[in-house]
Protein backbone atom coordinates (compact mmCIF):
# COMPACT_ATOMS: atom_id res chain seq x y z
CA UNK A 1 0.00 0.00 0.00
CA UNK A 2 1.18 3.28 -1.24
CA UNK A 3 2.24 6.11 1.78
CA UNK A 4 -0.73 8.27 -0.05
CA UNK A 5 -3.13 5.56 0.12
CA UNK A 6 -2.35 4.84 3.72
CA UNK A 7 -2.42 8.26 4.81
CA UNK A 8 -6.05 8.96 3.50
CA UNK A 9 -7.09 5.48 4.62
CA UNK A 10 -6.29 6.78 8.13
CA UNK A 11 -8.01 9.52 8.30
CA UNK A 12 -11.01 8.15 6.75
CA UNK A 13 -10.94 5.44 9.50
CA UNK A 14 -9.87 8.24 12.30
CA UNK A 15 -13.01 10.21 11.17
CA UNK A 16 -15.66 7.29 10.34
CA UNK A 17 -15.13 4.18 12.50
CA UNK A 18 -18.12 2.24 12.00
CA UNK A 19 -17.61 1.23 15.66
CA UNK A 20 -18.77 4.34 17.02
CA UNK A 21 -22.54 4.27 17.49
CA UNK A 22 -23.04 8.18 17.84
CA UNK A 23 -24.33 10.07 14.38
CA UNK A 24 -21.75 11.58 12.52
CA UNK A 25 -21.58 15.47 12.64
CA UNK A 26 -20.93 17.13 8.73
CA UNK A 27 -20.04 20.67 10.15
CA UNK A 28 -17.58 22.25 8.24
CA UNK A 29 -17.96 19.52 4.96
CA UNK A 30 -18.71 21.61 1.56
CA UNK A 31 -20.60 20.35 -1.42
CA UNK A 32 -18.75 22.03 -3.76
CA UNK A 33 -18.86 21.94 -7.70
CA UNK A 34 -16.28 21.01 -10.06
CA UNK A 35 -16.56 21.86 -13.71
CA UNK A 36 -13.01 19.96 -15.94
CA UNK A 37 -12.32 22.17 -18.83
CA UNK A 38 -9.41 19.47 -19.86
CA UNK A 39 -8.69 15.73 -20.13
CA UNK A 40 -6.42 16.87 -17.76
CA UNK A 41 -9.20 17.65 -15.93
CA UNK A 42 -11.38 14.68 -16.10
CA UNK A 43 -8.62 12.63 -15.90
CA UNK A 44 -7.61 14.00 -12.57
CA UNK A 45 -11.49 13.69 -11.12
CA UNK A 46 -11.45 10.18 -12.20
CA UNK A 47 -8.36 9.41 -10.49
CA UNK A 48 -9.32 11.38 -6.94
CA UNK A 49 -12.80 9.10 -7.31
CA UNK A 50 -10.73 6.53 -6.19
CA UNK A 51 -9.67 8.24 -3.14
CA UNK A 52 -12.23 8.00 0.19
CA UNK A 53 -12.12 11.40 1.07
CA UNK A 54 -13.43 12.46 -2.21
CA UNK A 55 -16.61 11.82 -2.70
CA UNK A 56 -18.58 12.25 -6.33
CA UNK A 57 -22.51 12.69 -5.43
CA UNK A 58 -23.40 12.87 -9.01
CA UNK A 59 -21.04 11.10 -11.03
CA UNK A 60 -18.31 12.28 -13.45
CA UNK A 61 -19.61 12.69 -16.69
CA UNK A 62 -17.54 14.76 -19.38
CA UNK A 63 -15.66 17.85 -19.71
CA UNK A 64 -17.61 21.39 -19.04
CA UNK A 65 -20.17 18.81 -17.10
CA UNK A 66 -20.80 20.32 -13.12
CA UNK A 67 -19.20 17.38 -10.82
CA UNK A 68 -21.13 17.90 -7.50
CA UNK A 69 -18.42 16.72 -4.80
CA UNK A 70 -18.52 16.37 -0.70
CA UNK A 71 -15.04 17.49 0.74
CA UNK A 72 -14.73 17.22 4.54
CA UNK A 73 -12.27 20.25 6.31
CA UNK A 74 -9.12 18.40 6.09
CA UNK A 75 -10.19 17.07 2.81
CA UNK A 76 -10.65 20.73 1.37
CA UNK A 77 -7.38 21.96 2.63
CA UNK A 78 -5.85 18.96 0.94
CA UNK A 79 -7.36 19.34 -2.45
CA UNK A 80 -8.02 22.71 -3.00
CA UNK A 81 -4.22 23.65 -3.95
CA UNK A 82 -4.79 21.06 -5.72
CA UNK A 83 -7.75 22.80 -7.91
CA UNK A 84 -5.81 25.83 -8.19
CA UNK A 85 -2.36 24.16 -8.88
CA UNK A 86 -4.62 22.31 -12.37
CA UNK A 87 -6.15 25.20 -12.88
CA UNK A 88 -9.84 23.45 -12.22
CA UNK A 89 -12.56 25.58 -11.66
CA UNK A 90 -15.06 25.32 -9.02
CA UNK A 91 -17.49 26.58 -6.72
CA UNK A 92 -18.67 26.44 -3.14
CA UNK A 93 -22.26 25.36 -3.28
CA UNK A 94 -22.65 25.19 0.28
CA UNK A 95 -20.54 25.43 3.07
CA UNK A 96 -21.78 23.41 5.62
CA UNK A 97 -23.62 20.00 4.59
CA UNK A 98 -24.66 19.53 8.36
CA UNK A 99 -27.13 22.45 7.64
CA UNK A 100 -28.76 20.67 4.70
CA UNK A 101 -29.29 17.46 7.32
CA UNK A 102 -30.17 19.65 10.25
CA UNK A 103 -33.04 20.99 7.56
CA UNK A 104 -34.16 17.26 6.42
CA UNK A 105 -33.90 16.04 10.51
CA UNK A 106 -36.55 19.35 11.23
CA UNK A 107 -38.69 18.31 8.14
CA UNK A 108 -38.66 14.85 9.45
CA UNK A 109 -39.66 15.90 12.65
CA UNK A 110 -42.83 18.07 11.98
CA UNK A 111 -44.17 15.11 10.34
CA UNK A 112 -43.59 12.17 12.72
CA UNK A 113 -46.64 12.39 14.36
CA UNK A 114 -48.73 11.27 11.46
CA UNK A 115 -49.14 7.58 11.72
CA UNK A 116 -48.67 7.20 8.14
CA UNK A 117 -45.24 6.16 6.53
CA UNK A 118 -46.82 7.22 3.02
CA UNK A 119 -44.83 10.55 2.27
CA UNK A 120 -42.02 10.43 4.88
CA UNK A 121 -38.71 8.90 5.02
CA UNK A 122 -39.80 5.94 6.60
CA UNK A 123 -37.26 3.43 8.99
CA UNK A 124 -36.93 -0.19 8.07
CA UNK A 125 -38.70 -1.85 10.59
CA UNK A 126 -41.65 0.47 9.39
CA UNK A 127 -41.34 -0.73 5.94
CA UNK A 128 -41.82 -3.78 7.14
CA UNK A 129 -44.75 -3.48 9.09
CA UNK A 130 -46.43 -0.82 6.09
CA UNK A 131 -46.27 -4.51 4.11
CA UNK A 132 -47.34 -7.30 6.38
CA UNK A 133 -50.10 -4.74 7.39
CA UNK A 134 -51.24 -4.08 3.57
CA UNK A 135 -50.71 -8.48 2.97
CA UNK A 136 -53.37 -8.45 6.41
CA UNK A 137 -55.80 -5.56 5.00
CA UNK A 138 -55.70 -6.84 1.20
CA UNK A 139 -55.30 -10.49 1.35
CA UNK A 140 -57.29 -10.61 -2.24
CA UNK A 141 -54.31 -8.78 -4.22
CA UNK A 142 -51.52 -8.75 -1.85
CA UNK A 143 -48.93 -10.85 -0.30
CA UNK A 144 -45.31 -10.52 0.46
CA UNK A 145 -42.08 -12.78 0.24
CA UNK A 146 -38.21 -12.56 1.18
CA UNK A 147 -35.98 -12.56 -1.47
CA UNK A 148 -33.30 -12.59 1.00
CA UNK A 149 -31.43 -11.84 4.63
CA UNK A 150 -28.70 -9.13 4.82
CA UNK A 151 -25.51 -9.35 6.17
CA UNK A 152 -26.69 -7.82 9.54
CA UNK A 153 -29.76 -10.22 9.22
CA UNK A 154 -32.56 -8.18 7.72
CA UNK A 155 -35.25 -9.66 5.50
CA UNK A 156 -35.40 -8.19 1.58
CA UNK A 157 -39.25 -8.19 2.10
CA UNK A 158 -40.74 -7.63 -1.63
CA UNK A 159 -44.77 -7.07 -1.96
CA UNK A 160 -46.50 -8.84 -4.55
CA UNK A 161 -50.00 -6.63 -5.73
CA UNK A 162 -51.67 -9.43 -8.08
CA UNK A 163 -55.72 -10.26 -9.18
CA UNK A 164 -56.60 -13.38 -10.64
CA UNK A 165 -56.07 -12.71 -14.06
CA UNK A 166 -52.65 -11.58 -13.62
CA UNK A 167 -50.68 -12.85 -16.12
CA UNK A 168 -46.86 -11.17 -16.68
CA UNK A 169 -44.98 -9.44 -14.07
CA UNK A 170 -43.83 -5.66 -13.38
CA UNK A 171 -40.36 -5.52 -10.90
CA UNK A 172 -39.97 -2.35 -9.27
CA UNK A 173 -37.14 -1.67 -6.70
CA UNK A 174 -35.57 1.31 -4.47
CA UNK A 175 -32.72 1.99 -1.97
CA UNK A 176 -29.91 0.58 -3.66
CA UNK A 177 -27.92 3.12 -2.01
CA UNK A 178 -28.32 3.75 0.86
CA UNK A 179 -28.53 7.43 1.09
CA UNK A 180 -30.94 8.05 -1.65
CA UNK A 181 -33.48 8.05 0.61
CA UNK A 182 -36.32 9.74 -1.56
CA UNK A 183 -36.28 6.60 -3.93
CA UNK A 184 -37.66 4.28 -0.55
CA UNK A 185 -39.98 7.19 -0.13
CA UNK A 186 -41.02 6.68 -3.59
CA UNK A 187 -41.84 3.20 -3.82
CA UNK A 188 -43.37 3.21 -0.78
CA UNK A 189 -45.93 6.00 -2.08
CA UNK A 190 -46.14 3.87 -5.42
CA UNK A 191 -47.20 1.17 -3.93
CA UNK A 192 -50.05 3.19 -1.63
CA UNK A 193 -51.23 5.02 -4.56
CA UNK A 194 -51.79 1.97 -7.26
CA UNK A 195 -53.37 -0.03 -4.08
CA UNK A 196 -55.72 3.39 -3.46
CA UNK A 197 -56.59 3.97 -7.85
CA UNK A 198 -57.20 0.07 -7.81
CA UNK A 199 -59.71 0.25 -5.00
CA UNK A 200 -61.45 3.12 -6.76
CA UNK A 201 -61.30 1.52 -9.74
CA UNK A 202 -59.51 3.61 -11.63
CA UNK A 203 -59.43 1.80 -15.36
CA UNK A 204 -55.90 1.86 -15.99
CA UNK A 205 -54.78 0.78 -12.10
CA UNK A 206 -57.55 -2.37 -12.86
CA UNK A 207 -55.95 -2.75 -16.14
CA UNK A 208 -52.56 -3.14 -14.79
CA UNK A 209 -53.34 -4.87 -12.07
CA UNK A 210 -55.81 -7.29 -14.17
CA UNK A 211 -52.51 -8.16 -16.16
CA UNK A 212 -49.46 -7.67 -14.20
CA UNK A 213 -48.38 -8.74 -10.86
CA UNK A 214 -46.21 -6.11 -9.25
CA UNK A 215 -42.77 -7.23 -7.52
CA UNK A 216 -41.80 -4.47 -5.40
CA UNK A 217 -38.78 -4.20 -3.20
CA UNK A 218 -38.77 -0.92 -1.58
CA UNK A 219 -35.56 -1.28 0.28
CA UNK A 220 -32.43 -3.42 -1.50
CA UNK A 221 -30.54 -2.21 0.52
CA UNK A 222 -31.72 -2.21 4.23
CA UNK A 223 -28.14 -2.40 5.94
CA UNK A 224 -26.84 0.58 4.52
CA UNK A 225 -29.95 2.68 4.34
CA UNK A 226 -30.21 2.00 8.21
CA UNK A 227 -26.66 3.14 8.72
CA UNK A 228 -27.48 5.96 7.19
CA UNK A 229 -30.09 6.92 9.21
CA UNK A 230 -28.73 6.22 12.71
CA UNK A 231 -24.81 6.75 11.69
CA UNK A 232 -23.89 8.34 8.50
CA UNK A 233 -26.21 10.62 6.40
CA UNK A 234 -24.84 10.25 2.84
CA UNK A 235 -23.46 6.56 3.62
CA UNK A 236 -23.61 4.68 -0.23
CA UNK A 237 -22.99 1.15 0.54
CA UNK A 238 -23.82 -1.83 1.99
CA UNK A 239 -22.50 -2.97 5.51
CA UNK A 240 -20.48 -6.36 4.92
CA UNK A 241 -17.08 -5.94 6.22
CA UNK A 242 -13.93 -6.07 3.42
CA UNK A 243 -10.79 -7.68 5.34
CA UNK A 244 -8.23 -7.92 2.68
CA UNK A 245 -5.78 -6.72 5.36
CA UNK A 246 -5.37 -5.80 8.46
CA UNK A 247 -5.07 -1.78 7.60
CA UNK A 248 -8.22 -1.55 5.53
CA UNK A 249 -10.15 -3.96 7.05
CA UNK A 250 -12.64 -1.33 8.60
CA UNK A 251 -13.18 -0.05 4.98
CA UNK A 252 -16.78 -1.62 4.98
CA UNK A 253 -19.19 -2.47 2.13
CA UNK A 254 -19.80 -2.76 -1.41
CA UNK A 255 -21.56 -0.81 -4.05
CA UNK A 256 -24.10 -2.84 -5.48
CA UNK A 257 -24.75 -1.30 -8.48
CA UNK A 258 -21.56 -2.36 -9.35
CA UNK A 259 -21.60 -5.59 -8.33
CA UNK A 260 -24.06 -7.44 -10.53
CA UNK A 261 -22.17 -10.02 -12.97
CA UNK A 262 -23.10 -8.76 -16.34
CA UNK A 263 -19.71 -7.00 -17.36
CA UNK A 264 -18.81 -6.76 -14.11
CA UNK A 265 -15.85 -4.23 -13.57
CA UNK A 266 -15.33 -3.09 -16.95
CA UNK A 267 -16.13 0.69 -16.42
CA UNK A 268 -16.85 2.95 -13.61
CA UNK A 269 -16.01 0.29 -10.83
CA UNK A 270 -13.00 0.41 -8.28
CA UNK A 271 -11.37 -2.52 -6.79
CA UNK A 272 -10.44 -0.41 -3.96
CA UNK A 273 -12.07 -1.87 -0.78
CA UNK A 274 -12.38 2.37 0.37
CA UNK A 275 -13.93 3.51 -2.94
CA UNK A 276 -17.49 4.30 -2.75
CA UNK A 277 -17.80 2.50 -6.39
CA UNK A 278 -16.07 -0.40 -5.12
CA UNK A 279 -17.77 -3.60 -7.37
CA UNK A 280 -16.86 -6.70 -4.72
CA UNK A 281 -14.68 -8.83 -4.39
CA UNK A 282 -16.15 -10.60 -7.65
CA UNK A 283 -19.49 -10.95 -9.45
CA UNK A 284 -22.42 -11.10 -7.96
CA UNK A 285 -20.63 -11.41 -4.19
CA UNK A 286 -23.21 -9.35 -2.27
CA UNK A 287 -26.76 -11.32 -1.12
CA UNK A 288 -28.49 -7.81 -2.15
CA UNK A 289 -27.08 -8.52 -5.56
CA UNK A 290 -27.64 -12.63 -5.42
CA UNK A 291 -31.38 -12.38 -3.95
CA UNK A 292 -32.63 -9.73 -6.69
CA UNK A 293 -31.43 -12.15 -9.06
CA UNK A 294 -32.79 -15.15 -7.44
CA UNK A 295 -36.08 -13.55 -7.76
CA UNK A 296 -36.20 -12.40 -11.39
CA UNK A 297 -34.71 -16.11 -12.57
CA UNK A 298 -37.09 -17.50 -10.49
CA UNK A 299 -39.92 -16.46 -12.75
CA UNK A 300 -37.54 -16.32 -16.08
CA UNK A 301 -39.20 -15.08 -18.92
CA UNK A 302 -42.67 -13.60 -17.20
CA UNK A 303 -41.13 -10.26 -16.92
CA UNK A 304 -42.35 -7.31 -18.69
CA UNK A 305 -40.57 -4.42 -17.11
CA UNK A 306 -37.39 -4.01 -14.76
CA UNK A 307 -37.24 -0.60 -13.04
CA UNK A 308 -34.62 0.34 -10.02
CA UNK A 309 -35.18 4.20 -8.59
CA UNK A 310 -32.27 6.10 -7.80
CA UNK A 311 -31.71 9.75 -6.87
CA UNK A 312 -30.54 12.16 -8.46
CA UNK A 313 -30.75 13.81 -11.30
CA UNK A 314 -33.97 13.83 -13.16
CA UNK A 315 -33.33 11.11 -15.47
CA UNK A 316 -35.45 8.46 -17.26
CA UNK A 317 -32.28 6.03 -17.94
CA UNK A 318 -32.18 2.94 -20.23
CA UNK A 319 -29.14 0.24 -20.95
CA UNK A 320 -26.77 0.45 -21.27
CA UNK A 321 -24.50 1.54 -18.29
CA UNK A 322 -21.29 0.03 -18.85
CA UNK A 323 -20.80 1.24 -22.56
CA UNK A 324 -21.99 4.00 -25.33
CA UNK A 325 -23.18 2.04 -27.81
CA UNK A 326 -27.15 1.87 -28.09
CA UNK A 327 -29.57 -1.33 -28.24
CA UNK A 328 -30.87 -2.87 -30.47
CA UNK A 329 -33.88 -2.31 -28.73
CA UNK A 330 -33.29 1.52 -27.65
CA UNK A 331 -36.21 2.88 -29.72
CA UNK A 332 -38.53 0.71 -28.08
CA UNK A 333 -37.18 1.76 -24.62
CA UNK A 334 -37.45 5.29 -25.44
CA UNK A 335 -40.56 5.67 -26.83
CA UNK A 336 -42.33 3.97 -23.63
CA UNK A 337 -40.10 6.23 -21.52
CA UNK A 338 -40.95 9.15 -23.39
CA UNK A 339 -44.52 8.51 -22.76
CA UNK A 340 -43.71 7.98 -19.23
CA UNK A 341 -41.39 11.21 -18.94
CA UNK A 342 -44.35 13.33 -20.60
CA UNK A 343 -47.14 12.09 -17.66
CA UNK A 344 -44.51 12.50 -14.91
CA UNK A 345 -44.05 16.18 -16.42
CA UNK A 346 -48.00 17.24 -16.68
CA UNK A 347 -47.91 16.83 -13.09
CA UNK A 348 -46.09 19.12 -11.67
CA UNK A 349 -43.78 20.99 -14.74
CA UNK A 350 -40.54 18.74 -14.07
CA UNK A 351 -38.63 17.75 -16.72
CA UNK A 352 -36.70 14.86 -17.19
CA UNK A 353 -34.07 13.48 -19.75
CA UNK A 354 -34.35 10.60 -21.24
CA UNK A 355 -31.01 8.32 -22.55
CA UNK A 356 -28.43 5.43 -21.69
CA UNK A 357 -26.15 6.38 -18.46
CA UNK A 358 -23.47 6.40 -20.19
CA UNK A 359 -24.10 8.64 -22.86
CA UNK A 360 -26.74 10.33 -20.22
CA UNK A 361 -23.96 10.22 -17.34
CA UNK A 362 -20.75 7.58 -17.46
CA UNK A 363 -19.78 4.76 -18.06
CA UNK A 364 -20.45 2.59 -14.93
CA UNK A 365 -20.90 -1.24 -15.06
CA UNK A 366 -22.31 -4.09 -12.89
CA UNK A 367 -25.69 -2.28 -12.83
CA UNK A 368 -28.48 -4.05 -12.01
CA UNK A 369 -30.89 -2.76 -15.07
CA UNK A 370 -27.85 -4.01 -17.97
CA UNK A 371 -27.84 -7.32 -15.61
CA UNK A 372 -32.29 -7.09 -16.25
CA UNK A 373 -31.88 -6.45 -19.78
CA UNK A 374 -28.77 -8.70 -21.00
CA UNK A 375 -28.99 -11.57 -18.89
CA UNK A 376 -32.64 -12.06 -17.47
CA UNK A 377 -34.14 -10.82 -21.25
CA UNK A 378 -36.01 -8.19 -19.86
CA UNK A 379 -36.81 -5.71 -22.75
CA UNK A 380 -37.91 -3.19 -20.84
CA UNK A 381 -35.29 -2.44 -18.33
CA UNK A 382 -34.90 1.29 -16.97
CA UNK A 383 -33.53 3.15 -14.22
CA UNK A 384 -34.67 6.48 -12.99
CA UNK A 385 -32.87 8.88 -11.03
CA UNK A 386 -35.32 11.45 -9.09
CA UNK A 387 -35.25 14.81 -8.30
CA UNK A 388 -33.52 17.18 -7.77
CA UNK A 389 -32.31 17.81 -11.42
CA UNK A 390 -29.84 20.29 -12.65
CA UNK A 391 -31.05 23.87 -12.76
CA UNK A 392 -33.93 22.87 -10.36
CA UNK A 393 -34.17 25.16 -7.08
CA UNK A 394 -33.46 22.18 -4.97
CA UNK A 395 -30.80 21.15 -6.55
CA UNK A 396 -28.00 21.94 -4.09
CA UNK A 397 -29.68 19.45 -1.47
CA UNK A 398 -28.23 16.45 -3.74
CA UNK A 399 -29.30 13.54 -1.63
CA UNK A 400 -30.67 15.41 1.54
CA UNK A 401 -33.56 16.64 0.17
CA UNK A 402 -36.18 17.55 2.83
CA UNK A 403 -39.33 15.60 3.96
CA UNK A 404 -41.69 17.58 2.61
CA UNK A 405 -40.92 17.26 -0.88
CA UNK A 406 -42.08 13.51 -0.95
CA UNK A 407 -45.53 13.79 -1.72
CA UNK A 408 -44.16 15.75 -4.73
CA UNK A 409 -41.98 13.18 -6.17
CA UNK A 410 -43.95 9.95 -5.08
CA UNK A 411 -47.02 11.36 -7.05
CA UNK A 412 -45.08 12.37 -10.64
CA UNK A 413 -43.08 9.32 -10.38
CA UNK A 414 -46.17 7.12 -9.97
CA UNK A 415 -48.08 8.74 -12.93
CA UNK A 416 -45.14 8.98 -14.67
CA UNK A 417 -44.13 4.72 -13.90
CA UNK A 418 -47.97 4.15 -14.75
CA UNK A 419 -48.54 5.65 -17.90
CA UNK A 420 -45.23 3.95 -19.15
CA UNK A 421 -45.93 0.10 -17.62
CA UNK A 422 -49.84 0.78 -19.45
CA UNK A 423 -48.25 1.77 -22.55
CA UNK A 424 -46.00 -1.53 -22.47
CA UNK A 425 -48.81 -3.15 -21.55
CA UNK A 426 -50.90 -2.11 -25.03
CA UNK A 427 -47.83 -2.77 -26.81
CA UNK A 428 -47.67 -6.63 -25.35
CA UNK A 429 -51.27 -6.25 -26.29
CA UNK A 430 -51.21 -5.68 -29.55
CA UNK A 431 -48.45 -7.99 -30.61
Amino acid sequence: MSKHLFSIVFLFLTSFCSCDQQKFSFNGYKLIQIKPKSVHHFSLLKSWQENPDFDVWNGIKSIGEAVDVALSPKAFQQYEPLFKLANLPYTIVNENIQNLIDREEESMRRSFPSRSIVGRYPRYTEVSSFISNLVIDNPDIASSYSAGTTYENRQLKVLVLKTDTSQKSVWIDCGIHAREWISISTCVWFIDRLLKDYRNSDPVAKDLLGYYEFHILPIVNPDGYEYSHSNFRIWRKNRKPNREDELIWNCFGTDLNRNFGYKWMVAGSSSNVCSEIYAGPSADSEVETKSVQKAINDKLGNWDVFVTIHSYGNLWMVPWGWDTSLLPDYNDLYSVSQIGADALKAVYGTKYSIGSPANLLYTASGGSFDWSYAVANIKYSMALELRPGSGEPDYNYGFILPEDRVPLVGEETYIGLKAMINAVLNLNRNN
